[in-house]
């Protein structure tokens, strides 16, 4: 994707941009600081081409104008056990109600060894990955589930009835970083089949389906048809199982009612699972290196010089990044620069071209 235009945005700029830009769309003071890092970790670690993070911001705004995100609701704690609680998020922005049903299910773990909390009524929360992070410095396990928009014809079908529906997990380990897998359900997504369409490029034959139900190279059928799920049916079924455990188990729209033009309702379900309850915390992070050591030393194959873990090229993309800078495709970043100035920001976005 080098020939994709792309300029290159200062960190520190970005965020400002970014806090300033959630402030003039009415988010809260109490929520602007999650939304604003969900914003920034989604830039720091996923490919331009992938449209998440800060780079999503006229989408946001969109969607708070026309009501489909509710800017200044609260999530609520709806019911709750010992190890388990619900909360209704009453539409407000996914990255908040998802960073508050993980906090409480690490809560509730450190109690009982184990929290899962589930959300009803959310929206988009931007990358898996973040929320399931948030277990790692209090010793806990993390997974992060959501379900989506459908996307995903069911295996042998031609209409998009299942979202992409991503899920992360994140393990901690001693000296090593943690390991992080965040995936969704589909080979490809949109915008990356949106990118080859753009650049009249074929797309490999397992990233989309045709209206009919066929496999294609050709950018524009794979723009109007259905994404191809991970693995074929096993990817199918990860979707159908994601949707159930967020959709259908915390009330919330699944399927094809999941994601329209004017709501969302989107279902979350966090899970922080405590290792200390398990045995030593300090015992399992020294496994979890031993077992890190044994994946690197593993014998490589013709032409690979590193055998990376899951979560690793995000981890050195993040860290790439906040020395020098974020790079972002120039349309997106001319949308960028048409929300600060309707939102009448102060903090520009000057770039120069990415080498």
């Amino acid at each position: 994707m080098d020939s994709v235009p792309t300029a290159v945005i200062e960190c520190d700029r970005l965020e400002h941009f970014t806090a300033e830009a959630a402030a003039a769309m009415g988010v809260t003071p109490a929520q602007s600081e999650t939304y604003v890092d969900v914003l920034m970790q989604g830039s720091l670690r996923t490919l331009p081409a992938q449209g998440q993070g800060v780079q999503s911001l006229p989408v946001y705004w969109d969607r708070i104008q026309r009501g489909v995100v509710v800017v200044d609701a609260e999530p609520e704690v709806v019911s709750r056990s010992p190890a388990t609680a619900l909360i209704d998020a009453h539409r407000c922005l996914g990255s908040v109600s998802a960073t508050r049903a993980m906090e409480l299910a690490l809560d509730l773990a450190s109690a009982n060894g184990i929290g899962a909390v589930g959300v009803r009524d959310s929206t988009h929360f931007g990358i898996a990955a973040y929320y399931a992070m948030l277990a790692v410095p209090r010793g806990c396990i993390g997974l992060a589930f959501s379900n989506a928009g459908p996307e995903i014809a069911p295996w042998g079908g031609t209409e998009a009835i299942l979202g992409t529906n991503p899920w992360a997990v994140a393990v901690p380990a001693g000296r090593k970083f943690p390991v992080v897998l965040d995936m969704a359900n589909s080979t490809s997504g949109k915008g990356m089949i949106g990118w080859h369409l753009k650049e009249s490029q074929p797309i490999p034959s397992d990233w989309a389906l045709t209206n009919s139900g066929g496999r294609t190279e050709d950018a524009a059928e794979g723009m109007a048809g259905t994404l191809f799920p991970l693995g074929g049916v096993k990817g199918y079924g990860l979707s159908v199982v994601v949707d159930a455990i967020t959709g259908v188990l915390t009330g919330s729209a699944f399927g094809r009612a999941c994601f329209g033009h004017d709501w969302q309702n989107v279902g979350h379900l966090l899970v922080a699972i405590d290792v200390g309850a398990f045995g030593s915390p300090d015992q399992f992070r020294e496994r979890m290196d031993a077992f890190i050591d044994q994946i690197r030393s593993a014998p490589r194959a013709g032409g690979v010089e590193r055998i990376y873990l899951p979560g690793e090229l995000e981890y050195l993309r993040e860290q790439e990044r906040r020395a020098a800078g974020i790079p972002i495709e120039i349309e997106r970043l001319d949308a960028l620069r048409a929300l600060g100035a309707e939102l009448g920001l102060a903090t520009e976005l000057p770039a120069t071209e990415a080498a």
